[in-house]
């Protein structure tokens, strides 16, 4: 549950909230990171966007580290492949 991106909405602060609280679960549940499967899982991902209803189930998290994390968050690069005449 760090807080060391700009995208992140909340500060850290020192009493935990019910999102923290319940992503610490998630966390708990699932230590290793399910993308790369070799680091510590620190971060819980939200596959659904705010506001959808069935968010907060886990089926729809998955445990990153930080560094797959921030890879979620990065924009999809295209590469474009012209065929010469």
């Amino acid at each position: 549950m760090s807080n060391t991106r700009p995208w992140r909405a909340k500060k850290r602060t020192s009493k935990p909230n019910s999102r923290q609280k319940r992503n610490g679960l998630f966390l708990d549940a699932n230590p290793i990171c399910q993308a790369c499967c070799k680091r510590r899982a620190v971060e819980a991902h939200h596959d659904l966007p705010k506001g959808h209803p069935d968010r907060n189930f886990w089926r729809y998290m998955r445990a990153l580290c930080r560094r797959c994390h921030v890879m979620v968050h990065q924009p999809q690069q295209t590469v474009t492949i012209r065929l010469g005449r």
